[in-house]
């Protein structure tokens, strides 16, 4: 098989694996979860599908973005094959080379993929059969999904190695002593990789052939993940912590052990004591989950959480502060911030470096960590500014701007927004500005809320009218339409229940508009600018730089507002995302 050729198969393979779930959704089905065993270290799993109105909104916006990555697709396949030797880019070559590329790029649509037999509600599930990634996907005949495969190989003048495993066929690509397995198998096209020197037995493992003795599918742990956070069966994963942890400690057995004895590599040694205290820091997170809670055609939410032990978790309650307004979404371009007591944060870090010293590491891959302990210490018992932990955070709110551009660093030329600091005894900290600046100390600004004009040079830039007002424990300075009524509003905005640490809201649709120009921008700038003399910024091809704005420009399409948080509960550190969808 010659080099281009088989780099063309094996791209193949791997990209099956990231299109076969561009439409992201399932069967009403767990089946691919029998082949998933129970103590799986990951996975991602979809056995439901989306509904049938979300799905039929999505899909004529991701058809086009299948388009887009054809763009991509095609271009990486060229470049990929430009590096290779003169005599490998021969005439015929890269006939063939064409023939797959247009075979490839042609699964990269929607009709495409229902042509290899997989449809917008085919299952699927990616996951860790110990070590050893797995894919499997439903397919809805499995003859189309082959006859796309051999489309391909027929293209490229070659096929794909085959072998059986237990009297069912698969075929590979030997990738300097890794095969990369592609079979189609009880309906499903699965995907793996194993060591070349695998025999039959253990790649029927790998396959799923011999199923696992407790699967993900019998133990249920999948749906308690999704029954405990209201994940839908749309998409639900998980990453354990400690049974990786199991892993890489050298508690292996079965498949795992197989493959370092094939590749004869040392099986991982570690000492009790070490196994010990790396089960002990792993379990501070044991677990890490996601999915989606919402699906409907208004809105698509998802939640990705960080489970935490539950000392830790209790002690990071602590941490948010009330910050008005913090969460809240008031419409315009984008708003964030983050509410934080830092007097809560050294309380956090203190116990956390006293139970170090109680109960020190003993392990020497924690040396260096222990250690730090003295230093931590020491660094929390220096003096610190009483108004450092009045601070207890911010929100900023931008409505609109004109003339920003990042490939330029340029600041924006006009700026509709406002923005909160939330200190305690903030009069203190206008008492400590005014002395610093006799523009501020002749503002005459209060804590009663009452707005004032802000005549200060530095803003007269950028916004026409800018104001101020402040109450006890927060100021607010506002530029742009109404900044007179938004400083005062600020003041007395609602924050979210219960408090986030941080929080975002923007205008997706915009947002995504300006990223797309940001960076199309900032690659034309870099074909004339140059970070020194004979190091020329590299400038992103025209191919990319339009496919990636047209992706932005699509996603745009898709999404109207967008919203996202940071919480610290009891269960650990939740982050949420919202994204509310045009009609």
């Amino acid at each position: 098989m010659n080099k281009i050729t088989n780099r063309a198969l094996l791209f193949v393979c791997t990209s099956i694996l990231a299109i076969s779930t561009a439409q992201g959704a399932a069967k009403n089905s767990s089946r691919v979860l029998q082949y998933v065993p129970a103590d799986t270290p990951y996975v991602i799993a979809s056995t439901k599908p989306l509904p049938t109105a979300l799905a039929d909104k999505l899909e004529p916006t991701i058809d086009k973005m299948l388009q887009v990555y054809q763009q991509i697709l095609r271009y990486s396949l060229e470049s990929e094959f430009a590096e290779l030797p003169e005599e490998d880019r021969n005439g015929e070559d890269f006939k063939q080379f064409q023939g797959v590329a247009d075979e490839i790029i042609g699964l990269m649509s929607l009709e495409g993929l229902r042509a290899a037999g997989i449809e917008r509600d085919s299952a699927f599930v990616l996951y860790g059969n110990g070590i050893t990634p797995v894919m499997r996907l439903e397919l809805s005949d499995p003859d189309l999904f082959d006859a796309a495969i051999a489309r391909i190989e027929e293209q490229a003048d070659t096929h794909l190695s085959e072998a059986e495993a237990d009297g069912n066929a698969y075929k590979f690509v030997d990738m300097d002593g890794v095969n990369l397995i592609i079979a189609t198998l009880d309906e499903q096209a699965v995907i793996t990789v194993v060591p070349s020197s695998f025999d039959e037995s253990q790649v029927a493992l790998a396959l799923g052939i011999d199923k696992p003795a407790k699967s993900l599918r019998k133990s249920k742990a999948l749906a308690a993940v999704g029954k405990e956070y209201g994940f839908a069966a749309t998409l639900t994963g998980f990453v354990d912590s400690r049974r990786i942890a199991e892993i890489l400690t050298g508690d292996i057995e079965g498949l795992d052990a197989d493959i370092f004895d094939t590749l004869g590599e040392d099986r991982p040694q570690m000492s009790a004591v070490c196994k010990s205290e790396i089960m002990e820091m792993v379990g501070i997170a044991p677990r890490i989950v996601f999915g989606y809670t919402e699906l409907s055609t208004e809105t698509i939410d998802s939640s990705f959480i960080v489970e935490l032990r539950e000392d830790i978790a209790a002690g990071l309650t602590a941490i948010p502060a009330d910050v008005p307004g913090l969460g809240a979404d008031p419409g315009g371009l984008i708003s964030f911030g983050m509410g934080i007591d830092l007097m809560e944060v050294r309380s956090f870090f203190k116990a956390r470096l006293d139970a170090m010293q109680a109960d020190p590491y003993e392990c020497e891959k924690f040396a260096e960590l222990q250690a730090g302990v003295a230093r931590g210490q020491e660094m929390l018992n220096q003096p610190i500014p009483p108004m450092v932990y009045s601070f207890r955070g911010f929100v900023a709110n931008i409505v609109d701007m004109e003339g920003l551009d990042f490939s330029k660093s340029q600041p924006p030329e006009s700026i509709d927004a406002s923005v909160l600091i939330a200190i305690e005894n903030a009069d203190a900290l206008l008492m400590m500005a005014s002395m610093l600046d006799p523009q501020i100390a002749a503002l005459n600004l209060q804590s009663d809320g009452k707005p004032v004009k802000l005549e200060l040079e530095a803003l007269a830039s950028i916004a026409e009218a800018a104001y101020a007002a402040m109450s006890s424990n927060a100021l607010a300075i506002a530029t742009g339409n109404g900044a007179e009524s938004k400083s005062a509003d600020m003041l007395v905005a609602e924050s979210l229940d219960p408090l986030p640490f941080m929080a975002t809201n923007l205008d997706a649709e915009r947002y995504y508009e300006m990223i797309g120009d940001a960076m199309a921008r900032s690659s034309e700038s870099a074909a004339v600018n140059e970070v020194s003399d004979d190091a020329p910024v590299e400038e992103m091809p025209p191919v990319i730089r339009d496919a990636i704005r047209e992706v932005m420009r699509l996603s745009a399409s898709i999404y109207d507002r967008f919203a996202g948080e940071v919480y610290f509960t009891e269960r650990g550190i939740e982050i949420s995302a919202s994204g509310t969808l045009n009609d």
